[in-house]
């Protein structure tokens, strides 16, 4: 099951994070003689991967489905690859009336509403597939550490509230790999939202080429207006509950109660029984996000409302010129 994030993971110099600095050393080894023994796959077609350097949610998924979406519109038939985390099934083409996010995960139902989805922990294999069923172009949501599939085009993303964390690789801190090592192989990164940690200013430091993009998330405005005048009780499993609750209260919702659970949270019936007592008790209204949607239990869907949410680039030209450029080359 997913756990929490712990708190020294965000503060510097702090006791925990210096007794497992030799730890986070030898898993840092480990990783980069993976990713240097490994023999990649080459797939015949373009292979765009959106990762993250730190361990939990930093808003990938939506940016995947952004660039999905780009691509459409200019005529290419993407597929995504994902590991599917968070789900029983270690491969399959996702069948969006077949399948839950117990089989595939959160993210695999979410992205396969948009186009055909892989699953598979596997990427090389992953990929030889998709390409079987047509792909034109492959979008990895996550995968940035996977050294099994070559990719054309790596955005490593970052979420502007947390940043880094506190700069240390796990399990003294946050960072899944050492943060330079991750970024020389990085041709963009994003920073999701406002930029309170400063990431980007400490990146261009050590990166100053690095080509960099800002996004930002906005919700469904027609929900949005159906929900102010109403009591809410906000719940949400994703990597930082807290900019759900904070975005309903910013465009003026009377949030009265918040419940925030682990990424990826398998819900229970005893999880919304629970959650709808407390809402009940305070007259209010359930709310939670898309992500979230999918693991609730279908048979309280009905008593929850949904906040869709969408990606907006900040720095739109950026986007367009990778990826065009990308194109060209491939083309």
């Amino acid at each position: 099951m997913p756990i929490k994030s712990p708190a020294f993971w965000e503060k510097d110099n702090s006791v925990a994070s210096k007794l497992l600095m030799p730890f986070g050393k030898l898993y840092a080894f480990i990783c980069g003689r993976r990713m240097k023994k490994a023999k990649a796959y080459h797939a015949k077609i373009p292979v765009i991967c959106v990762g993250n350097l730190v361990m939990g949610g930093v808003g990938k998924t939506p940016l995947a489905v952004s660039i999905a979406e780009y691509f459409k519109m200019n005529g290419m038939r993407p597929v995504f690859l994902t590991r599917g985390y968070g789900g029983g099934l270690k491969r399959c083409l996702v069948d969006l009336d077949k399948h839950t996010a117990k089989d595939v995960g959160d993210e695999a139902m979410i992205l396969a509403r948009v186009a055909p989805t892989v699953v598979n922990a596997d990427r090389a294999k992953g990929a030889a597939f998709a390409e079987k069923i047509g792909a034109e172009v492959i979008i990895m949501d996550d995968g940035f550490q996977n050294p099994k599939l070559e990719k054309d085009l790596s955005f490593a993303v970052f979420d502007g509230r947390y940043g880094c964390g506190n700069g240390k690789v796990f399990p003294a801190g946050p960072l899944r790999e050492p943060l330079a090592d991750g970024l020389a192989r990085a041709n963009a990164f994003i920073v999701v939202g406002k930029d309170l940690s400063d990431v980007k200013s400490k990146i261009e430091t050590d990166f100053p080429d690095l080509p960099f993009a800002a996004v930002h998330i906005e919700q469904d405005q027609r929900i949005i207006q159906q929900l102010l005048g109403k009591k809410l009780f906000a719940f949400a499993g994703i990597g930082f509950p807290a900019k759900f609750f904070d975005m309903l209260k910013d465009y003026g919702c009377d949030v009265v109660g918040t419940q925030a659970f682990s990424d990826h949270y398998p819900y229970t019936d005893d999880d919304l029984n629970k959650l709808a007592e407390t809402a009940r008790a305070e007259n209010a209204v359930l709310v939670t996000t898309a992500k979230d949607a999918v693991r609730v239990p279908k048979r309280f869907l009905s008593d929850v409302r949904v906040v869709e949410a969408f990606t907006v680039w900040d720095t739109p030209d950026v986007l367009c010129a990778l990826l065009s450029r990308f194109l060209k080359k491939k083309g």
